[in-house]
């Protein structure tokens, strides 16, 4: 702006020059600048520079002062807002206040429930016991017993045909005899021990008829006795 009012001065200077040169040379009548109240041409245009600078940088200092007291109260107004924020964030964060805790110097009396110490009932629990299976008594055999055994078991061996059977009540069960097994009649029962015996009888005559290894042969002799045996009554079929 400074440059451009002293080029506008120095052109217009410039002008009136020539024109004063002009009027000479030609004869016309030579061109008077108007008096200017005691001011020259080059003090004009330096007053108007100087007062175009001043306005100019008065424009400049105005500009910058509002700016200056603008940002100012831009500074001032985030911080109100931002101490603001951070006093109600310290009121959101501050835990609440605990009560004022209060000490009792008088004791409480102490009452015989609170004295009693507590017991733990142990639950009863009534088990239903099956009453015991009472085994039955074991029969008691008598020699009639023992004859009815023998009995039916010679009478069977004798009605064979395939083979003789000869009844020998010399045969003993601790002598040279052959005999297949003994039989309980204290554990298994008299109708059991009759059963057994007759197997053996079959047992006998297949060995007598030359099975089982045995000797071939028409008659063999046999007889069935009983004994006792740690407290029980043994039935064996003998032959030879």
């Amino acid at each position: 702006m400074k440059k451009t009012l002293v080029v506008m001065g120095l052109t217009l200077l410039a002008v009136i020059v020539i024109a004063a040169c002009g009027g000479e040379s030609t004869g016309a009548p030579a061109y008077v600048e108007p008096a200017m109240e005691g001011f020259t041409v080059a003090e004009t245009t330096s007053e108007l520079v100087t007062e175009s600078a001043l306005q100019t940088s008065e424009s400049e200092s105005a500009a910058q002062t509002e700016a200056a007291t603008s940002f100012s109260a831009g500074t001032t107004t985030q911080k109100a807002a931002k101490s603001t924020m951070q006093k109600a964030t310290a009121a959101q964060i501050a835990p609440a206040a605990a009560p004022p805790v209060t000490t009792s110097t008088t004791a409480r009396p102490v009452t015989a429930a609170q004295t009693t110490t507590a017991t733990t009932t142990q639950r009863t629990t009534t088990t239903t016991t099956a009453p015991p299976q009472t085994q039955p008594p074991k029969p008691v055999y008598t020699e009639a017993d023992y004859a009815e055994i023998i009995a039916a078991v010679r009478k069977y061996a004798e009605a064979k045909t395939a083979i003789r059977f000869i009844w020998n009540p010399e045969l003993r069960y601790d002598g040279p005899v052959g005999f297949h097994d003994v039989v309980n009649l204290s554990l298994y029962g008299k109708a059991f021990v009759i059963s057994e015996l007759k197997y053996h009888c079959d047992l006998t005559e297949t060995l007598a008829l030359g099975g089982n290894g045995g000797v071939p042969s028409t008659e063999g002799h046999f007889n069935v006795v009983c004994f006792e045996y740690q407290g029980n009554v043994m039935f064996v079929f003998l032959y030879g």
